[in-house]
C-alpha cells in the first residue's frame, strides 16, 4: 500500500503547438515513506526524477490503458522536493483546443492525468499547486486570477477547495452577446460554431431569468463559458469555478441533436452553472453541499419555467426520489458527512434538492424563491455557514429548527410535508 501522498506541485509548463508537445518541469512536495507509486499519462514519457540534484532510479511497475504506474525507491520526504521532468508528443492539438486544470481533478483536455498522480481512478486527488504556462502566441487565457510574470502566465488560484486554469487555442473562438447589463461571452469549438445562436440562446435565457428573479448578477460572477472540445470518453457535464463555467462539447451536442432533452425531460446546457453565479459565488457557503443543494432545486424550478413545462419538476423529483432511494439502500450517511473526495452526487445535489422541494410545499413556491431572492441581496459577497443559513431560514417561515437538521444530519429519505406519491 502506497503510504505517500503529494502535497503540493510547482510546475513551469510549456506548450508547443507547432510541434505537438507539452514539456513540465515540476517539483514535487510529499510526505511519507522512501518509496513512492505514481502514475503518469500514457502519452507522456518520464526523462528524469531527481532530489537533492542527485538522480534516483525508477522502474515501470505496469502500463495500464491509460496510465503507467512508476516506482521510486531511496527518495527522503525530509530532504529537499522531487524534481520530475517528462514531456508528450501529440499527433496534433486540433482536438485539445483548450487545456483545463484543476486543482482538485488535474487534466489537460482531451488527454487526461498528466500531473503525477497517486490515485489516478479518484477524481479528487488532493493537492496544492503553483504553475506557470508558457502560452503559445495568440492563445488567449480565460481563467479569472491570473497574471503575466516575465514573460509566463502565471496561475494564482483563488479559491481554496477546486481552482482552474484555462486557455483557449485560436480556433476557439469566442461568441458575445450583452444580456442584463453584462457582456456574455461563450468559447465554442468548430465542430459547435453552427449552433452557437441556440447555445447563447440557452446561457442568455438562464442569465435573464435568474436576474429576474434573485437581482442583477455582479458583473465579474459570471458571464464567461467554454465549451470545451473534448472526446467521446472526456464528456463533462458541467462545472463552474470563479464565474467561469465550462462544459464538455460532448454534452452540448447530445443536448442540442435531442431537443434540449435528457431521459424525456427537458433540460438546460447553462442554467445550473450560472444559478452559482448567485448562490456559490455571489453568495458564498461555507459548506459547499449547501451551495449544490439549493442550486439543484432552483435548477430544476427555472428549467421548468424557462420551457414552460408545468409538470417538470414533479417528474424530476420523482427521478431524484428513486435514485436516492436507490443509493441509500447501498450506503446512507448524513449529507453534511460526505466530502468531495466521496461519491456525493446523490446525497448533495439529488437529496439536498429535495429538502427545498419538500420545504416548497409547506411554505409555498413564490415564497420560497422571494426567500431566496433576499438571501442574495442581503448577503452578496459573503460567505454563510450552514447554521447562519440555517437562523436565517428559520426566522424567514417561522421553522422548527429541526427542519435542516432532518435533512441534512440525518440518515434516511422521509419528507416532513410533501407526500412521496
Amino acid at each position: 500500500m502506497n503510504s505517500n501522498k503529494i502535497e503540493h506541485h510547482e510546475v513551469r509548463l510549456k506548450l508547443e503547438p507547432q510541434n505537438g508537445t507539452l514539456k513540465a518541469i515540476d517539483r514535487i512536495y510529499i510526505s511519507g515513506s522512501d518509496k513512492l507509486n505514481f502514475h503518469l499519462g500514457n502519452r507522456f514519457d518520464l526523462l528524469s526524477i531527481e532530489q537533492d540534484l542527485e538522480d534516483l532510479d525508477w522502474i515501470v511497475e505496469e502500463k495500464g490503458k491509460l496510465t503507467t504506474r512508476y516506482v521510486v525507491k531511496g527518495l527522503d520526504p525530509e530532504k529537499d522536493p522531487l524534481k520530475m521532468m517528462w514531456e508528450g508528443t501529440l499527433d496534433s492539438f486540433e482536438n485539445y483546443g483548450v487545456c483545463i486544470i484543476r486543482k482538485d481533478l488535474v487534466e489537460l483536455s482531451g488527454f487526461c492525468w498528466w500531473f503525477p498522480t497517486i490515485e489516478p481512478q479518484s477524481q479528487f486527488e488532493r493537492f496544492t499547486y503553483d504553475l506557470k504556462v508558457e502560452i503559445p502566441d495568440k492563445w488567449k487565457v480565460v481563467t479569472p486570477g491570473k497574471e503575466i510574470k516575465n514573460d509566463l502566465r502565471h496561475f494564482r488560484y483563488r479559491r481554496e477547495i477546486e481552482d482552474i486554469f484555462i486557455c483557449a487555442s485560436p480556433s476557439l473562438k469566442p461568441f458575445r452577446r450583452n444580456c442584463c447589463d453584462i457582456t456574455l461571452e461563450l468559447y465554442v469549438p468548430d465542430s459547435l460554431r453552427k449552433f452557437k445562436e441556440e447555445l447563447m440562446d440557452d446561457f442568455s435565457s438562464s442569465i435573464e431569468l435568474c436576474s429576474d428573479l434573485f437581482g442583477k448578477l455582479k458583473e465579474d460572477n459570471g458571464g464567461l463559458a467554454v465549451i470545451s472540445p473534448r472526446g467521446k470518453d472526456g464528456a463533462e457535464w458541467g462545472f463552474e469555478r470563479d464565474g467561469l463555467w465550462v462544459v464538455g462539447d460532448t454534452f452540448a451536442r447530445y443536448l442540442i441533436e435531442n431537443d434540449w432533452k435528457v431521459d424525456g425531460m427537458w433540460k438546460s446546457l447553462s442554467l445550473h452553472e450560472t444559478i452559482h453565479g448567485w448562490f456559490g459565488i455571489g453568495v458564498e457557503f461555507k459548506e459547499p453541499w449547501l451551495a449544490e443543494a439549493i442550486t439543484q432545486y432552483l435548477e430544476v424550478i427555472l428549467t421548468a419555467m424557462m420551457f414552460d413545462e408545468l409538470d417538470l419538476e414533479k417528474k424530476y423529483f420523482d427521478h431524484y426520489r428513486d435514485r436516492v432511494e436507490e443509493r441509500l439502500a447501498k450506503e446512507d450517511r448524513p449529507v453534511k458527512e460526505y466530502t468531495f473526495t466521496d461519491n456525493m452526487y446523490t446525497h448533495w445535489y439529488l437529496k439536498g434538492s429535495w429538502a427545498f422541494w419538500d420545504l416548497e410545499e409547506a411554505v409555498g413556491r413564490e415564497e420560497l424563491l422571494e426567500f431566496f431572492r433576499k438571501i442574495y441581496q442581503n448577503n452578496l459577497d459573503d460567505s454563510l455557514s450552514q447554521r447562519e443559513f440555517t437562523k436565517i431560514l428559520e426566522k424567514n417561515f417561522d421553522l422548527e429548527s429541526s427542519f435542516m437538521e432532518h435533512w441534512f444530519e440525518e440518515t434516511g429519505f422521509d419528507p416532513l410535508y410533501r407526500s412521496l406519491s
